[in-house]
């Protein structure tokens, strides 16, 4: 609300629109406050999928040796991998940032809920206190809102995709079992979390759907120094 009532009195942002600019500040000092957890599990995760790659050749050897004994083959992985102090899920980390965010997205549902303000507007958006399916295209078919407001609930949607797909690494032609199996999980999420993030930010205030575009957008400046575009590109 302070930086709402600050927006609110700049001349030349009325038609911007001063509850949408609140929410992209906060939005910013969240990710500015999230920063340093977010580049060590960022750092954690390429460590993690680095020391796998390394280990490869191992891996290869033993899948020669116990060809035919899958559970002699799990043994000696696992093994191998405490010897050298890796983790086989460690690459996984890097979902960790956004169950991080519930928290904070339950508190902004909640606020966007109880404090009302005389223009909750923001560019073309009427209103950012309304879910996007209280204003339908067609009347009776749900999840389909109006031009207008499903803007925000697409952007939230794909730049989730982007983010996961930058997560993604080259596929490894010697990876093993467990490498293959996070590898597999991290791909089945970058198709079906954009899609849930749709349907929150299709059912949830559109102030919520702008925040987590917002968010998604400094993570991916962030990521990208990290990991790079990651699969993105292909």
């Amino acid at each position: 609300m302070g930086l709402y009532h600050t927006f609110s009195g700049v001349p030349g942002l009325e038609w911007i629109g001063a509850y949408g600019l609140a929410i992209i500040a906060l939005t910013v000092i969240i990710k500015l406050l999230l920063a340093p957890l977010y580049q060590l599990q960022l750092s954690m995760s390429r460590k993690s999928m680095l020391e796998q790659r390394k280990l490869a050749p191992e891996i290869a050897k033993l899948k020669k040796k116990y060809k035919g004994d899958a559970a002699k083959l799990n043994t000696a992985t696992m093994e191998l991998y405490k010897e050298h102090g890796v983790n086989p899920l460690g690459g996984l980390a890097g979902c960790l940032p956004a169950l991080a965010q519930f928290p904070i997205l339950t508190a902004l549902y909640w606020a966007f809920l109880k404090f009302r303000v005389p223009d909750p507007h923001f560019l073309f958006i009427p209103t950012l206190l309304d879910a996007p399916n209280k204003h339908l295209l067609i009347a009776g078919l749900p999840f389909i809102p109006t031009v207008a407001f499903a803007v925000i609930p697409l952007l939230a949607a794909l730049s989730t995709y982007v983010q996961a797909k930058m997560m993604q690494q080259p596929p490894n032609p010697l990876a093993s079992e467990q490498e293959l199996q996070a590898q597999q999980m991290t791909k089945s999420m970058s198709m079906m979390m954009p899609l849930m993030i749709a349907f929150f930010a299709i059912t949830t205030p559109a102030g919520l759907g702008l925040y987590w575009f917002i968010s998604n957008c400094v993570a991916i400046i962030q990521q990208y120094f990290v990991t790079g575009w990651g699969q993105l590109g292909k």
